[in-house]
């Protein structure tokens, strides 16, 4: 499920490398010293279709606090579904996973715009925390006769409904690439300190969005 989780993921991302979809961040050097001009939108739109269909909503804000130091906040929501995913080993049949994902993060960035006044500047620092959650249609269990549903990881579960919740903290760094006016196209290389089996997420995980400063 991870690796899959991480493809949608990495293929909602890429979609929105495209300019003409670009709605977000503030650039390095804001041109005033009111309050909006140090807010920031950004975030990720995404979809795919066929074995694996998932269609990915998840948007952020940014304030900068002080000199390139931004604190910001965002909200993730996902559809997930994968098409034969696990069997049922009595009925011998596949069983496709759906799922609504729903989550938030906090994150701090700094960019380097302070100390370099090239493109250099435009490296940035990123740590981020974010807590994700879904309802599995299947409750653990142990093999048959307990549990009669086992997935690709040979995990064995039983019909019910539980609830999973993982945690994620991230650390790495990126470039915003200015496209003109207050718009950036940002690459980011992060990596999950809290790696783990039900983590959606495989070592080191890409990000690419755009956005444009208020």
């Amino acid at each position: 499920m991870r690796n899959v989780i991480l493809s949608s993921f990495l293929f909602f991302a890429l979609i929105l490398s495209a300019p003409s979809n670009c709605n977000s961040q503030e650039l390095i050097k804001p041109k005033t010293h009111d309050f909006w001009h140090r807010v920031s939108l950004g975030g990720n739109v995404g979809f795919q279709f066929g074995s694996i269909t998932g269609v990915v909503l998840s948007p952020e804000v940014k304030i900068r606090v002080v000199d390139q130091f931004y604190l910001g906040a965002g909200f993730s929501y996902e559809y997930l579904q994968i098409k034969n995913y696990y069997i049922d080993w009595n009925t011998k049949q596949y069983i496709d996973f759906k799922s609504n994902v729903y989550g938030g993060r906090i994150f701090a960035r700094y960019y380097l715009s302070s100390i370099f006044d090239n493109a250099l500047g435009n490296i940035f620092a990123h740590v981020e925390y974010e807590y994700l959650s879904y309802q599995r249609p299947y409750v653990s269990s142990g093999q048959p006769p307990d549990g009669s549903i086992v997935d690709p990881q040979g995990n064995w579960y039983r019909p019910g409904k539980q609830i999973i919740e993982f945690n994620s903290i991230f650390v790495g760094g990126g470039y915003s690439q200015p496209l003109g006016g207050r718009v950036s196209l940002d690459l980011m290389i992060l990596f999950n300190l809290n790696d783990s089996y039900m983590s959606p997420y495989t070592n080191p995980v890409f990000r690419l969005g755009c956005g444009v400063g208020l």
